[in-house]
């Protein structure tokens, strides 16, 4: 059988990473697209355009995957159709062939008891569209119960834990969230997923050029090893800081060449290479998020009038995003404002 992974936001996007996949014996890089629709989550993978130029580059095959939220029930009929052609928008928007493997995730608790119908609609329009390689990906324990066989002939079943997947109807198996113990997950093609050949014969595309923050994201949690620096031109440095090291950010400034970097709080510089360094505030709206630490909820946006401090787990419906005193906060449906620091706050996906 022939191995694959797919790949988020949380693994990494550089050409090398996707050549160490590839020596470990990878065969094919899924990379999710979307989530939620134009109109509601309207999520996009920051990563995901340089994660597929950099498969390519690195002679792997792709292929692109939507995770589903939509709810006919709640929001009505067009609800799947409406997140299907978000993902439809950056399919097209990222070179995605009609050949090429797109995928339809679906797991999430807030889709119906029966997903059948919903996720029909969404794969009916992405095929209507052209796109002759749709699958649908999905649990074991949710195959043949939440959703019906009868869907499409192109199924992806995860199940961890077992020794074989007794489903007939697969046509590929995620077993393992933890692939080679890089946190990325790994996957047995049956044969028909990714089109191999023109994949191998195609090698030597170049690789996504350096994505650098313009605006400034306030506060930073490093990728990387990264130095710190006394100018912009980065000739004086004053040390080097490890991987999950954060930093308040003043502004951006540019070098003499234009090149991007961050002027931190204290006066010093650090890179603006956004394989380097990530933003550490919710600066878009997450829709939704869990408390992952303690964190208080105001009746102010200065946040000087608390109301109460809320527990890990706790998950509240966001309204908006504000930038406000300096940083990002966020707003919640019943009108409150709250931390967008991603050590507090996590985004549920």
């Amino acid at each position: 059988m022939t191995e694959f992974n797919d790949v988020a936001v949380f693994q990494p996007k550089t050409k090398a990473y996707f050549q160490k996949l590839k020596s470990l014996g990878s065969k094919g890089i899924l990379v999710k697209l979307t989530q939620g629709s134009a109109d509601g989550t309207a999520y996009v993978n920051v990563s995901a355009k340089e994660q597929l130029a950099n498969a390519k580059a690195a002679g792997l095959p792709v292929g692109a995957y939507h995770y589903l939220t939509c709810n006919s029930a709640r929001y009505g009929s067009d609800d799947p159709i409406a997140e299907a052609k978000w993902f439809m928008m950056y399919l097209k928007a990222y070179g995605i062939n009609k050949t090429d493997p797109v995928i339809v995730d679906v797991e999430d608790g807030s889709l119906m008891s029966n997903a059948t119908k919903d996720v029909k609609s969404f794969v009916k329009y992405v095929e209507s569209q052209g796109y002759s390689n749709t699958w649908v990906y999905t649990m074991g324990s949710w195959f043949g119960s939440r959703i019906s066989s009868s869907v499409t002939d192109r199924w992806w079943i995860a199940s961890y834990g077992i020794a074989k997947l007794n489903i007939s109807a697969a046509k590929a198996w995620q077993y393992t969230d933890n692939w080679h113990g890089l946190s990325v997950d790994g996957s047995h093609d049956y044969g028909s997923m990714f089109n191999y050949k023109e994949a191998a014969a195609n090698t030597t595309s170049k690789p996504a050029k350096t994505s650098y923050y313009t605006w400034n994201p306030k506060l930073i949690q490093t990728l990387t090893k990264v130095g710190l620096y006394k100018d912009a031109e980065f000739k004086h440095r004053v040390r080097y800081y490890p991987a999950g090291t954060q930093f308040k950010i003043k502004e951006v400034v540019k070098t003499k060449a234009g090149t991007p970097r961050l002027l931190t709080d204290s006066g010093f510089y650090i890179t603006a290479n956004r394989d380097n360094v990530k933003n550490w505030y919710y600066v878009t709206n997450p829709k939704q998020i869990k408390v992952v630490k303690s964190t208080y909820l105001y009746k102010d946006k200065d946040r000087t009038k608390r109301i109460r401090k809320y527990g890990k787990g706790t998950v509240f419906t966001i309204t908006d995003v504000i930038s406000w005193g300096g940083v990002w906060i966020l707003k919640t449906e019943s009108g409150y404002y709250m931390t967008g620091n991603k050590d507090y706050v996590n985004i549920m996906n």
